[in-house]
């Protein structure tokens, strides 16, 4: 059994909650020689201005490339070796779709997140997107509170 878990995909998010996650993933990977793949999803909102629809990024391209290279690097500050970054784009509402798919495409045996988002923007969210990816992977999910 201890090849249970060989691949594991961590999402990640920018805020400090994730340093958490962070943790638990370093320890896990480490000690199983688990290879992780980093996802951060940067969310896109859809307005319509006037009959032109329109994207408003919540958070730049560059800002999601930090939150993930800054992720990446804490693992291997930690430890972990075999280790990669992934940012995607979707709409808001679209983010577990977004976990769910690249737990796939990264065959992960795997996947850890944040149980809760805080504040602002988050609060938008219909459901949580930890609820949801839960409910709907194929692999175990761990959520970290």
């Amino acid at each position: 059994m201890h090849d249970m878990y060989e691949r594991i995909l961590v999402a990640v998010d920018s805020t400090p909650e994730a340093d958490d996650v962070l943790a638990h993933t370093a320890r896990l990977a480490g000690a199983l020689g688990a290879a992780v793949r980093v996802l951060h999803v940067q969310t896109l909102d859809l307005v319509d201005g006037g009959g032109v629809g329109g994207v408003v990024e919540d958070e730049t391209a560059d800002a999601a490339v930090k939150v993930v290279t800054g992720a990446v690097d804490t693992l291997k500050a930690a430890g972990v070796t075999n280790v990669e970054g992934w940012t995607e784009e979707t709409v808001r509402g679209d983010v577990p779709n977004a976990v769910l798919d690249q737990a796939r495409a990264f065959d992960a045996d795997l996947l850890i997140l944040g149980s809760r988002r805080h504040g602002g923007v988050a609060s938008l969210f219909l459901g949580s997107v930890s609820d949801t990816v839960a409910h709907r992977s194929v692999c175990p999910v761990l959520l970290i509170p």
